[in-house]
């Protein structure tokens, strides 16, 4: 097992957090992991290559971060817990919940895209490109229109963008890597995980079969943003998912669990609530 840097605060009931792509623990801290330690025993760590974790050359699909959440389970001795996950970390945690359905008593996606139900992201998939992904991909170059990893392909070309000049006015509500020494530090963590491991070819690779899915019979959130280029994962899990609640976020991005925090801690408590 590797090494995944990791943090824990409050008593109660277990809950664990997974950031997203590119991202870290530092993520949720401070506003969402503190408005739920107040009732729950909070854990949040880094993802295998991202922030202080471990970063092998390779093992970067979905299942093997699956893997590396049920042993630091296993290592914390959290029989069962809550899972709430962003983008590529709640499909991580919705890959545990059908590995292991009896660890985790609830489950919140948020804005999560699922491999298995949106094997490509593309262009002509998505909606309008933002006026920063716009300067982001006049800026970067290259053929967006046959890229079919345009999530990807936008947190790469920021980040390597902020290591060869940060662009005076290249900003949005959330910019990856917006600014500072710790930015830039993120952004070249990022660019070497991406040029000398296998993260690359590991991220598109699909979870757990559609026919799976039955077997997460906890009680589940699936919070979106509206509009999110995700809704089409949203939109299967709804009607797969014996026990998912839907809700959307109008006028929230991709990131909603930091620049609206209030109304993301009010759904999920919610949830753990049920």
């Amino acid at each position: 097992m590797i090494r995944l840097a990791h943090q824990q605060w409050g008593s109660g009931p277990d809950a664990v957090l997974i950031h997203g792509l590119g991202a870290s623990r530092a993520f949720w801290f401070p506003r969402l992991a503190m408005s739920l330690a107040a009732t729950h025993r909070v854990t949040i760590y880094d993802l295998r290559g991202h922030g202080y974790s471990e970063r092998p050359a390779s093992g970067y699909r979905v299942s093997d971060h699956a893997d590396d959440l049920l042993g630091l389970l296993d290592e914390l001795r959290i029989e069962r817990a809550a899972l709430i996950g962003h983008s590529l970390g709640g499909s991580v945690a919705f890959e545990l919940a059908l590995r292991a359905p009896g660890r985790v008593s609830h489950l919140a996606l948020l804005d999560s895209r699922i491999q298995r139900l949106q094997p490509t992201m593309c262009l002509r998939e998505v909606e309008p490109l933002s006026a920063y992904e716009q300067q982001v991909a006049q800026r970067a170059g290259g053929d967006w229109e046959n890229e079919t990893e345009v999530g990807l392909r936008f947190i790469e070309a920021a980040a390597r963008l902020m290591l060869a000049a940060p662009a005076e006015g290249l900003r949005d509500e959330f910019t990856p890597f917006g600014e500072g020494r710790g930015a830039r530090r993120a952004a070249k963590q990022f660019v070497d995980l991406l040029d000398q491991t296998s993260l690359p070819q590991d991220f598109p690779q699909p979870g757990a079969e559609v026919a799976e899915y039955a077997k997460a019979r906890m009680p589940t959130l699936l919070l979106y943003a509206q509009p999110s280029r995700a809704l089409r994962s949203a939109e299967v899990l709804a009607q797969a998912l014996p026990q998912a609640t839907s809700q959307q976020l109008d006028g929230a991005g991709h990131f909603f669990p930091i620049t609206h925090p209030e109304r993301t801690a009010a759904a999920v408590c919610g949830l753990l609530a049920r």
